[in-house]
């Protein structure tokens, strides 16, 4: 989802109060506090397919690397002091960093979110719209949609997963 298409839907959102302009000069801040706050419990993941003649570099947007997977079938998580291995074909798993959404931004700046991160990163924008008015029954409204998308949002599984064997298990 793009930063435009992300207002137009917060401004239908709005459209249907009947009351609150759209925060006009101030959405790009809320998209951006939404972001950040969202990522805190839902982070944005990727994944980088490495060749054998590729250069073994981190993604210029990695924040966090966190696992690597061979095409056998072998995963590892990542060891910064090994860094990427030298040859072989594997997937890197990563948290990318958030790209900031500055006042101004053009409309086709993507959002660093999911999809459904996006969903709950909306009603977050509407209800911040919504704050500072005298009726709070909207902010009220938009605020309660807002935490439940982020509480449904454990509903959607992703990131790495694994299964540990541990063997040699020595009792204390």
């Amino acid at each position: 989802m793009t930063l435009g298409e992300a207002k137009a839907r917060v401004r239908a959102l709005l459209d249907e109060t009947g009351e609150n302009p759209a925060g006009e000069g101030r959405l790009e801040r809320f998209f951006e506090m939404g972001q950040r706050e969202i990522a805190l419990y839902w982070p944005p993941y990727k994944e980088q397919v490495y060749g054998a003649a590729d250069a073994r570099v981190l993604p210029g947007d990695c924040d966090c690397p966190l696992l690597i997977r061979w095409p056998e079938g072998r995963a590892a998580a990542f060891d910064p002091a090994v860094g990427l291995p030298e040859k072989g074909v594997f997937l890197l798993c990563y948290r990318p960093q958030i790209a900031p959404i500055l006042p101004g931004a053009a409309e086709d700046t993507p959002l660093t979110l999911d999809e459904e991160a996006n969903e709950a990163l909306l009603f977050f924008v509407a209800a911040q719209c919504c704050a500072m008015e005298e009726d709070q029954r909207y902010f009220q409204n938009f605020y309660a949609q807002y935490q439940g998308r982020l509480a449904n949002l454990s509903l959607y599984p992703k990131g790495p997963a694994g299964v540990v064997e541990v063997t040699g298990y020595a009792a204390l």
